[in-house]
């Protein structure tokens, strides 16, 4: 037995958990790290373009419960995605107010009062550490469109459709300029991506009109399955691509060289 011990305690002395990348997070993670994988659908391919820029609110009934079996096994429930919006609404008063007061803290205390208003804000939304939430740029352009009303046909910060939002957040952060419409910036994409491919900067494409009505609502992927968009009933907003109504009417992901 005791040898088994040494053995064991000469294998964890030589092991190291491998390093992951991050858009947030340029530089090599902390060997206390996790990254946490999360499940993917299937991939939807020959999508057919067309169809307005409409219906992308989201909203969809709950499922009902799924039917528990006669034996006493337990059953197999499905997993309820919370949206970043509601996380960050979830948050207490005192929470908010730490997003407030962050920015007249002493910069040289420890810990969370470390971290800028933005970071803490977007590690909520995110659902990532603080620490991987980095990139001050692209955080500052987030947060400038965050919260812009719907409006169709708009591309500024007094109202804006959602490819209004993905023209002018592609050509502001990467210099990238997309055409006008969701359906022809799908076209415009020079590889289509599988979701499980997905990185910072991608376009993920969604019918919100059925499977047959073709492609008419679009964002940018971020991480960690997020992505920012224009929606019609939150405005710009962060969702997740495992949110049930974006999940049901997810088309397909495109990148254009940068």
């Amino acid at each position: 037995m005791k040898y088994l011990i040494i053995i064991i305690s000469v294998l964890l002395m030589y092991t190291a958990p491998a390093a992951a990348h991050h858009p947030f997070f340029p530089g090599k993670l902390a060997a206390d790290t996790s990254v946490y994988p999360v499940n993917d659908p299937e991939f939807i391919e020959d999508i057919v373009a067309g169809g307005n820029e409409a219906d992308q609110d989201g909203k969809s009934k709950k499922k009902g419960a799924d039917k528990s079996s006669k034996s006493s096994t337990t059953s197999t429930r499905s997993r309820r995605v919370t949206s970043p919006t509601e996380k960050l609404a979830a948050l207490t008063p005192e929470e908010e107010n730490m997003i407030s007061d962050l920015k007249n803290k002493n910069r040289k205390a420890i810990g969370i009062e470390l971290i800028a208003p933005l970071q803490f804000k977007y590690a909520i939304l995110l659902d990532m550490p603080v620490e991987m939430i980095n990139d001050s740029k692209l955080l500052e352009l987030i947060d400038s469109w965050y919260g812009t009303k719907y409006k169709y046909g708009g591309d500024t910060r007094e109202g804006v459709d959602c490819s209004g939002f993905a023209k002018a957040f592609m050509s502001s952060y990467y210099n990238v300029e997309l055409t006008r419409r969701s359906q022809d910036q799908y076209k415009q994409c020079t590889t289509k991506v599988k979701k499980k491919k997905l990185i910072q900067g991608d376009l993920v494409f969604f019918k919100t009109n059925g499977s047959r009505g073709g492609i008419n609502h679009v964002g940018i992927f971020l991480c960690n399955n997020k992505f920012v968009h224009a929606s019609t009933s939150s405005g710009v907003i962060i969702s997740d691509l495992d949110e049930e109504y974006y999940k049901a009417r997810y088309a397909g992901a495109g990148r254009i060289v940068k």
